[in-house]
C-alpha cells in the first residue's frame, strides 16, 4: 500500500507536515540541543500496602555521610548484621507500611559497597551485604513508619544508589 504526501490526494500531508515542521522549528529554537528531561527525584518517602503495585517500588539516593552508622542504630550489631559504615544525621528515606507484612524485602542496589540502617517499630536492625556487596532486609514487618539510612564504608564518600521494595520472594 502506497501512502501518497501529496498535497492534492492526501488529507494526512498537512498535519504531517506541520508536525515535521515543528520538530525542525525546535531544532534551530533550542540550538539543535537536546531538551534535558527533569531527572527523577532523590530521598523519596514511600508509603505502601500490602499488594501494592507496582511491585517492586525503587526510589534512588546517594548513600554516606559523615556520622558512624552505630549513632543510629546504638549498637554495634544487629540479628541481621553489623552496623557499619557512615551515613548523614536526618534518614534517607521514610518507609510508612499501613498494615503488616508477612514478607517485605528493602535492598540497596549500587556499584560501590554501601551498608543500611531500619528503625522502626519493634526495633533497629542494620545490614551490610545480604547480595554481594549490597545491603538488604527482608523478613515479617510491623505496620509503622520506617526510617532508613543508607551509608558509605568511608566518611564523607557518597555513592548513588537504587533500594528496592518488594513483596516478591
Amino acid at each position: 500500500m502506497n501512502r501518497s504526501l501529496n498535497p492534492k490526494t492526501s488529507k494526512l500531508s498537512y498535519p504531517l507536515a506541520l508536525v515535521a515542521l515543528g520538530g525542525i522549528a525546535s531544532g534551530f529554537l533550542n540550538g539543535g540541543r537536546a531538551i534535558a528531561q527533569p531527572s527523577p527525584p532523590i530521598f523519596e518517602n514511600v508509603t505502601v500496602s500490602p499488594q501494592f503495585s507496582p511491585d517492586p517500588i525503587s526510589v534512588r539516593g546517594i548513600s554516606g555521610g559523615s556520622l558512624p552508622a552505630r549513632s543510629a542504630s546504638n549498637r554495634d550489631e544487629t540479628a541481621t548484621g553489623p552496623c557499619v559504615g557512615f551515613i548523614d544525621r536526618p534518614p534517607d528515606h521514610t518507609l510508612t507500611l499501613t498494615a503488616f507484612f508477612d514478607f517485605l524485602s528493602v535492598e540497596v542496589e549500587s556499584s560501590e559497597d554501601t551498608t543500611m540502617v531500619v528503625q522502626g517499630p519493634g526495633g533497629v536492625w542494620c545490614n551490610d551485604d545480604i547480595a554481594g556487596k549490597n545491603p538488604g532486609i527482608a523478613g515479617q514487618w510491623q505496620a509503622g513508619p520506617y526510617q532508613l539510612w543508607i551509608g558509605s564504608y568511608q566518611k564523607d564518600k557518597y555513592h548513588p544508589y537504587v533500594l528496592r521494595i518488594t513483596q516478591i520472594r
